[in-house]
């Protein structure tokens, strides 16, 4: 192959790479998602306590996602990067795979019946590209949160879905 051929075709598949990113830019645009950044997000909540009772985790080619399924009310949410995730109460610190970490604070929210059955697993290890591993760090007083292991510090989306009551947190490759 000539050096002019395999310049040509190294800028083609270029062009469909660019393309094919440019398109799933405008997808995302398209279906009203947020963009990733490393900056805080947080939401307020509405309509008293939401039970949550349930965690998803998924690694898909660009991004791997979190879901937190919530009923009763929408509760408010806080992510943010941070050096450490300690557990709510004990302050213990909490480990986690992974060398970035994301703290996920779900407030006006419980991970249990009123009875007090627990309604949340405590760790999730999917060994995705990016996340590595969810912990539960605490249900205390109103409020939940988990840490989330990342292999590397990228950009992040969260938004809210209904119908049940979810909080995706996406995490970018």
């Amino acid at each position: 192959m000539t050096a002019s051929r395999r310049f040509r075709s190294g800028t083609r598949a270029t062009a469909i790479l660019v393309t094919l990113a440019s398109s799933l830019c405008f997808a995302a645009v398209a279906f009203g998602l947020p963009p990733f950044s490393t900056a805080p997000k947080t939401s307020a909540g509405s309509g008293g306590q939401a039970e949550l009772f349930g965690i998803a985790v998924g690694c898909h080619p660009t991004f791997d996602r979190f879901v937190v399924r919530g009923r009763f009310a929408t509760p408010g949410y806080d992510v943010r990067y941070v050096n450490k995730i300690v557990a709510d109460g004990s302050g213990l610190p909490v480990s986690l795979l992974g060398t970035k970490r994301i703290r996920v604070v779900i407030r006006q929210a419980r991970g249990h019946t009123s009875a007090g059955a627990n309604l949340l697993p405590s760790v999730r290890t999917p060994l995705c590209s990016n996340l590595r591993q969810v912990k539960k760090a605490g249900d205390f007083e109103g409020v939940v949160s988990f840490g989330l292991g990342l292999r590397r510090r990228t950009g992040f989306r969260v938004f809210r879905l209904t119908a049940p009551t979810r909080i995706v947190i996406d995490v970018a490759h």
